[in-house]
């Protein structure tokens, strides 16, 4: 699973660049440091279930390709 997440988190950082501008920078960032810390999460804990760090890739997928 961690290994998943760190490819996941590695991938992000090449695609947030070709994603779309997030159109509100007070909501990016709001959210800028939750979303760090649910990041920094992932990395840390591999016996995270899939289920749950599956889902919360998702969001830091989707926040970096918002918000870069």
């Amino acid at each position: 699973m961690r290994k998943i997440v760190l490819a996941m988190l590695a991938a992000i950082g090449v695609s947030a660049c070709a994603g779309p501008s997030a159109t509100d920078p007070g909501m990016c960032l709001g959210q800028r440091a939750d979303v760090a810390r649910l990041r920094a999460a992932l990395e840390a804990h591999a016996d995270t279930p899939d289920a749950v760090g599956e889902a919360a890739t998702d969001v830091v997928i989707g926040f970096e390709a918002g918000c870069g």
